[in-house]
Formats: C-alpha cells, sequence, structure tokens
C-alpha cells in the first residue's frame, strides 16, 4: 500500500473522475477527502488537515478556475509546503508550461492512467515532480 494513512485533498467537478481517482487512491491505502466546485476548496482544507497532497481540476463551473484555487489554497499557512498536482483534460502542451509557471508539483492529463496513478501521487509525495501528458 504505497499511500499507507497518506491524506489527500482533490477538487475535482465530474462525479466520476472524482469517484475513480479516490477509488484507486483508497486502494493504496489513502485517506481522501474532496470539494466538487471550487468555492469551498480552502474551508474544506482546513477542516481536513493534515494534507500530504491536493489535487487539483484545473476547469471548474462557474467561472472557478484551478489557477485560482491554487491561489487560495497557497494563502493558507499550513498548506505552505504541501504539494499541489493538476489533474486536468486541458492540453498538455498549453497546461503543462502554465502549471510549471504558477508553481505546481505536477500535472496528470485526463484520462488519468488507473496503473500508474497512486504511484505519481507516491511519486510527488516524496519530493519529486510529475508532468504526465498521456
Amino acid at each position: 500500500m504505497i499511500l499507507k494513512d497518506k491524506r489527500i485533498f482533490i477538487t475535482e467537478d465530474n462525479l466520476s473522475n472524482r469517484s475513480v481517482m479516490q477509488l484507486l487512491l483508497e486502494q493504496e491505502g489513502a485517506i481522501v477527502s474532496f470539494e466538487r466546485w471550487g468555492r469551498d476548496t480552502q474551508k474544506r482544507i482546513e477542516e481536513f488537515a493534515p494534507v500530504d497532497i491536493v489535487l487539483l481540476d484545473l476547469m471548474l463551473p462557474n467561472n472557478i478556475s484551478g489557477f485560482d484555487v491554487y491561489d487560495e489554497i497557497r494563502g493558507l499557512a499550513a498548506m505552505q509546503g504541501v504539494p499541489i498536482v493538476a489533474v486536468s483534460a486541458k492540453p498538455p502542451d498549453t497546461a503543462i508550461p502554465e502549471t510549471q509557471a504558477k508553481g505546481f508539483n505536477g500535472f496528470i492529463s485526463k484520462p488519468i492512467d488507473y496503473r500508474t496513478f497512486a504511484q505519481q501521487i507516491a511519486t510527488v509525495i516524496d519530493g519529486q515532480s510529475v508532468w504526465s501528458a498521456r
């Protein structure tokens, strides 16, 4: 169980995408919480803390951008050193440079690869970056 007791927070509006990620992570021992719309991510993260990693969709409803949510998360003192990975269907050729410039710790393209997803998350928790353009 490569993610045993790791606390993972997901912001993802698509229910099936979130369910698949949650299932794959929990199968590897992770404790998962989520927020669906990006509006209450900051509050939910504070309630769930401590957090080992945040997985953040870049395209959320109601004109909410994952980049804006990233700024909110980074505004929390407890979240300064916590890795944030974009998990997005946004085209990797533009999204990877944007997320790198913003300071994300990685980018994983949707649809995620079921076989490697948990390992990619473990890699980032261990201090490395993952830039996956599937």
